[in-house]
């Protein structure tokens, strides 16, 4: 099961040093940026997502909007990639693979 946070700063005073918080948070946390604003990790199960959304809720800032998103393997696995190529973590975690945390 993937998480996915999606990040909508806003152009108020105090935003921007709020969510570079956040930003540094998400990394510290295991979250990759797979976007400008997008970040994703992988989890366990939902209890696992429940947690981290929990964690994320009480690392939110302010102002904005911080949308998270719960995907599993398989809708994962469904997103079709126009260009580029899948990035490290795509190509060592599948669905054939076990998460070893």
């Amino acid at each position: 099961m993937r998480l996915i946070a999606i990040l909508s700063p806003t152009d108020k005073w105090g935003t921007k040093t709020e969510y570079s918080r956040l930003r540094k948070f998400l990394l510290k946390d295991g979250y990759i940026r797979i976007g400008p604003e997008v970040f994703m990790r992988v989890v366990q199960n939902r209890k696992a997502s429940e947690k981290h959304y929990r964690r994320i809720d009480e690392a939110k800032p302010k102002t904005g909007v911080v949308r998270l998103l719960r995907l599993t393997e398989k809708q994962h696995n469904n997103i079709y990639m126009v260009t580029g190529e899948p990035d490290y973590q795509e190509k060592t975690v599948s669905v054939n693979c076990h998460i070893m945390i």
